[in-house]
């Protein structure tokens, strides 16, 4: 069994140390200031070395083994378990009692809190209700608040916005599975990052809407989806990628090659 040193001296082999060097420190320096330094793409402590961590994304060696930050990403969207199962009947209408005022009884009987394996604490409070709802609200993504703090929790970082609109504030997007009425859609949430995180939006898609080859589903989808079901669509276009590494469980690779 070879140990990791041989894929290390096969990337450095191919690449010129300053070039090397550059890339690095340009991925430590963007990894620090967002807070996923050491981190696997599940938000876990990675296995890797600090070296190691940083090598494996570089371009050389996604070149050599496959893009398998896309390859993990397409996975756990179109395949791992949904986080969180919904009837179809959470936060159904009730005369008399609106969607902003239930959702805001319904979190904080959970505590008002959600712990990102990414980011820690996250508020969810009633300003982000009153946010994610004045993007729009239909049936489904009122559903979907009922899966707000399992995304979170449970989820991938799929795009990651500095100074969000020169807004002074980060901007977080995290996804995941969940199932609906006993069918999969794919819950987005956003975060936005300043002196501490807050739940500011969610929005969900249904997977096969997305899926479908040769349809146009990201126009096909209301303006307010739009962003969302392009990141998604991007990823999820990777499904036939092939990488020639094996992942762990954070979704990094094993650094391990018999000879």
């Amino acid at each position: 069994m070879c140990e990791r040193n041989f894929i290390i001296n096969l990337i450095l082999d191919r690449m010129q140390s300053k070039e090397l060097e550059k890339e690095i420190l340009e991925i430590k320096t963007s990894a620090e200031e967002i807070g996923i330094y050491l981190k696997g793409l599940t938000g876990q402590k990675s296995h890797l070395s600090e070296y190691e961590w940083l090598l494996v994304r570089t371009t050389l060696f996604k070149e050599e083994f496959g893009d398998w930050e896309q390859y993990f990403k397409c996975k756990f969207l179109l395949e791992h378990p949904e986080v969180s199962i919904l009837t179809g009947e959470e936060f159904a209408p009730i005369e008399g009692k609106n969607l902003t005022d239930r959702v805001v009884e319904y979190f904080k009987e959970l505590g008002g809190i959600a712990v990102s394996p990414f980011f820690g604490d996250v508020i969810l409070n009633k300003k982000g209700i009153d946010d994610s709802i004045g993007h729009g609200v239909g049936r489904n993504k009122a559903i979907a608040f009922g899966a707000v703090i399992d995304v979170i929790e449970m989820g991938i970082l799929i795009d990651y916005d500095k100074n969000h609109k020169g807004r002074g504030y980060d901007s977080a997007v995290i996804s995941a599975p969940i199932e609906i009425n006993k069918e999969r859609y794919i819950c987005s949430v956003v975060i936005t990052r300043m002196k501490d995180n807050r739940f500011y939006l969610h929005e969900v898609i249904e997977q096969r809407k997305l899926s479908d080859e040769g349809s146009n589903s990201v126009q096909r989808q209301p303006q307010r989806l739009k962003a969302f079901a392009k990141i998604l669509q991007n990823i999820l276009s990777a499904k036939d990628l092939q990488i020639n590494i094996s992942l762990d469980e954070n979704g990094e690779p094993i650094l391990k090659s018999e000879i």
